[in-house]
């Protein structure tokens, strides 16, 4: 799972990569590199989402479902903002009193992340925590690496005061 998704990134890494090396190198940019350029770098943002929320090496199915949709949701709204007419201005269309393009991008990519990703994390939560067979590994472990440097710490300690006077 973990590898799919590092080379997720790193796809969309070189599409991002592609798009700004035609971009600088082009006279005149092709009409694919903004787009491009609005996939590859949501598609960055959303995978890495999914990678911090792998535990195990797997994704659960309802986070899975919510990733993809999220990013679907938020290219598309940067897409759809690209290819819109630029027609803002005074007499405009408007769509809940901010110029269409705007309202696409701030309600797909800023609200509807914000409402929806605490209830994907929330519904998962207690298949993403440790149980109590982790716990108790995690417990063992702290407890022989406190022993391991209590014994360095007391070992040093004595190598320390053996070269002082008795009195």
């Amino acid at each position: 799972m973990k590898r799919g998704l590092i080379r997720l990134v790193t796809a969309f890494s070189a599409l991002v990569g592609i798009a700004y090396a035609t971009m600088f190198i082009a006279a005149t940019p092709p009409a694919w590199a903004p787009v491009a350029l609005a996939v590859g770098a949501n598609g960055i943002i959303v995978t890495l989402m999914a990678l911090g929320a792998a535990r195990r090496d797997t994704l659960p199915r309802s986070l899975t479902i919510t990733f993809v949709a999220l990013f679907v949701v938020s290219a598309g709204a940067f897409v759809t903002a690209l290819l819109l007419p630029a027609n803002e201005g005074a007499n405009g269309p408007l769509l809940l009193g901010l110029p269409l393009r705007t309202a696409i991008v701030l309600y797909s990519v800023g609200v509807l992340p914000i409402a929806v990703l605490p209830f994907a994390y929330a519904f998962t939560f207690a298949s993403s925590t440790l149980s109590e067979d982790d716990l108790v590994r995690v417990r063992a472990a702290h407890a022989a690496m406190r022993a391991k440097t209590d014994a360095a710490n007391a070992s040093a300690l004595n190598v320390h005061n053996s070269g002082l006077p008795r009195t």
